[in-house]
């Protein structure tokens, strides 16, 4: 709780969100015995209900909705590739309260793009994009 500043004004609140991490939990510790190529944690969205969560998520779209255009790497014999290890991936960022994870899924592919053109990390905003775009509706989601 102290380590993202979360606070319950009443016991019942404090034992509500108990219960919600404790299901979390176990949801995470059940995740990290099966997969053998990650881990999970916890993080500050670990005391929040279903339906909080699913606040974030946003604009759902239309099917068909949004211009699709895809890029072709070339193949390697490689069995993986961190591209973290590359310095080609900023490190997390947060959206917080706001429904914009359009904003971010968009910086990021630009960021690695331009990473894989000119081998220089760049850090783009995603508050920028969300002030300014008229048709992806902020906050609310959007492509």
């Amino acid at each position: 709780m102290s380590e993202y500043g979360i606070s319950y004004g009443t016991q019942e609140e404090f034992e509500f969100r108990m219960n919600l991490f404790a299901q979390k939990d176990a949801e995470i510790k059940e995740i990290n015995a099966r997969e053998k190529n990650f881990t999970v944690g916890h993080n500050y969205m670990s005391t929040w209900t279903a339906a909080e969560y699913k606040k974030l998520l946003g604009y759902a779209g239309q099917a068909g909705e949004g211009v699709r255009n895809y890029v072709t790497l070339e193949p390697t014999n490689a069995s993986s590739k961190d591209w973290r290890t590359e310095g080609a991936v900023n490190a997390v960022k947060n959206q917080a309260q706001c429904g914009s994870c359009w904003a971010f899924s968009a910086t990021c592919a630009v960021e690695g793009a331009h990473f894989l053109k000119s081998g220089k990390l760049l850090s783009l905003s995603e508050q920028e994009l969300v002030s300014c775009d008229t048709t992806c509706y902020g906050c609310g989601g959007g492509w």
